[in-house]
C-alpha cells in the first residue's frame, strides 16, 4: 500500500471513529468500533488484492474487484441503518478507490462505484 493510499484510508477511518467518540454518554452510537474495524478490513483487503495482483492492469478485472468492494460496503452499511457511510465517507471512499485505480495506471472516468453503490 502506498503512503498516499494509506493516508487516504486513515483519514476516512479517522472520521468514522471520531463520530463514535463524539456521542454523548447516554446515547447509543449508530455503529461501534468493531463496525469501523470491519469496514477497515474490507477496504484493506480490496487494496491489498489489487496491489498484489498482476491483473490490476486489466480494467474489467479491476472493475469486478470494485464491484465486490462496494457490495460488501453496502451490506455492512445496510446492517447499520445506512449510518456508517454518509456523505463525507462516501466522498472519501470514492476518492480512495480513484487513488487505487490511478495507482494501477488507469484514469478514473466519473464515479465507478455508482452503478452498485447504495451509500
Amino acid at each position: 500500500m502506498t503512503p498516499e493510499i494509506e493516508e487516504k484510508k486513515t483519514y476516512l477511518l479517522h472520521w468514522m471513529y471520531d463520530f463514535i467518540e463524539d456521542i454523548e454518554e447516554d446515547d447509543e452510537p449508530a455503529y461501534h468500533k468493531s463496525d469501523v474495524e470491519q469496514c477497515d478490513q474490507i477496504v484493506t483487503a480490496f487494496i491489498n488484492s489489487v496491489n498484489e495482483s498482476k491483473e490490476s492492469s486489466d480494467l474489467s478485472w479491476l472493475s469486478s474487484r470494485i464491484e465486490q468492494l462496494v457490495i460488501q460496503l453496502n451490506e455492512i452499511n445496510n446492517t447499520l441503518d445506512k449510518q456508517l457511510i454518509e456523505t463525507n465517507q462516501r466522498e472519501d471512499l470514492c476518492a480512495l478507490i480513484e487513488l487505487v485505480i490511478s495507482h494501477c495506471g488507469h484514469q478514473p472516468q466519473g464515479d465507478i462505484t455508482e452503478k452498485w453503490r447504495q451509500w
